[in-house]
């Protein structure tokens, strides 16, 4: 039977997935499922996936149900470019606007983890008033001239092409900046409870991902000139993209996700901060 592996369809680790084809092949021992995050916390959490990178916020809500890939997660130091608050005005001046324009701060269903960060952002570190909050359809947020959170490569086109009359805020900046640790987007989660066959899947999984990521630098130059890469992006934009992101789960990325569980749960979006339990190989 094969192990079943969420693929999230954003640039960010698109190429982690491109390798992972030749190490991991799609046969039977490996079954790809692609999806945005929620939809893959979603596949997760009713059995249908395995083991999936998919939002920290899945991890933190339902810790019972998984076991975290040891080492392995989406993270960024300092901006990640794809997780983005994009605002008719600046954040100190979005109370008067939002007076004047009354009306919901929309965000996008494709990603609880981003979601939870923006409240947490915009209530702890902006010290703003809560709004009323809408989800909206992932892409769709710029047509409805409201304050809007977007992620994945439709938040990367905003970023290398800003939306005029736009203050565009990366917040993985801001939670960097506040906070000193990185902010961790997703880590790979293991389903509990898998039979011994796919746990041996597992570790040959986590293995390759470990061989893929310490060694992304040597890959980027060649990966940047693939034609099924986006036109609207150069390679110099995607270079700049990927050396944004990190993928390992060391101490300052715990910290980090602790951290923000911790924030998550004073925000009232989790009912506590759970252990982190670790896939034991």
């Amino acid at each position: 039977m094969a192990l079943r592996i969420g693929r999230i369809d954003y640039l960010n680790i698109w190429h982690v997935f491109h390798l992972l084809a030749d190490i991991c092949p799609e046969g039977p021992d490996f079954l790809y499922e692609p999806g945005h995050p929620s939809h893959l916390n979603s596949s997760l959490a009713n059995g249908t996936l395995d083991i999936s990178p998919s939002s920290s916020f899945e991890y933190l809500l339902h810790a019972e149900k998984y076991r975290l890939l040891p080492g392995a997660s989406i993270n960024a130091r300092s901006e990640v470019q794809s997780v983005l608050f994009l605002s008719p005005v600046t954040v100190e001046e979005l109370p008067a606007w939002l007076a004047l324009n009354p009306g919901p701060v929309c965000l996008t269903k494709a990603s609880a983890t981003s979601t939870s960060l923006l409240r947490v952002l915009w209530s702890q570190k902006w010290n703003l008033a809560e709004p009323h909050w809408q989800e909206v359809e992932p892409g769709t947020g710029l047509a409805t001239g409201r304050p809007f959170l977007e992620i994945g490569n439709l938040a990367l086109r905003h970023f290398v092409q800003p939306p005029a009359g736009y203050h565009v805020y990366d917040l993985a900046r801001e939670w960097t900046s506040w906070t000193g640790l990185p902010a961790v987007f997703a880590v790979w989660i293991v389903r509990r409870g898998l039979p011994e066959p796919a746990r041996n899947l597992v570790r040959r999984l986590g293995q390759g991902i470990m061989t893929i990521t310490s060694s992304l630098e040597q890959h980027f130059e060649r990966l940047c000139g693939l034609p099924e890469l986006p036109h609207w992006l150069n390679s110099p934009e995607l270079l700049c993209y990927w050396r944004a992101m990190s993928y390992d789960l060391g101490p300052q990325e715990r910290a980090g996700l602790a951290l923000f569980g911790e924030r998550c749960t004073r925000q009232g979006l989790l009912p506590g901060m759970p252990a982190l339990s670790w896939f034991s190989s």
